[in-house]
């Protein structure tokens, strides 16, 4: 998970999916995140260091702001 300001106006999640994953398993993950809409992910075709490898997704949504101060700050707490 990486979370990212606009400005200081709105608060990004971006959620990464590695491997083969049953077609299930995205919006199961994607439903569980705090402070973002079910209804408001998107699918990023690359992420902002690079593009996306085979097998790999990523999502973004809007975030709460107060359920982003929530996100740990260390890739590998995620």
């Amino acid at each position: 998970m990486q979370v990212r300001a606009d400005d200081g106006h709105e608060t990004y999640l971006a959620v990464r999916i590695t491997g083969s994953v049953p077609p299930n398993v995205t919006p199961l993950i994607l439903r569980h995140v705090p402070g973002c809409d079910t209804e408001g992910w998107y699918p990023e075709y690359a992420l902002p260091e690079r593009e996306l490898l085979p097998a790999e997704q990523a999502w973004s949504d809007i975030m709460d702001p107060r359920a982003a101060a929530e996100v740990p700050g260390d890739p590998d707490e995620c």
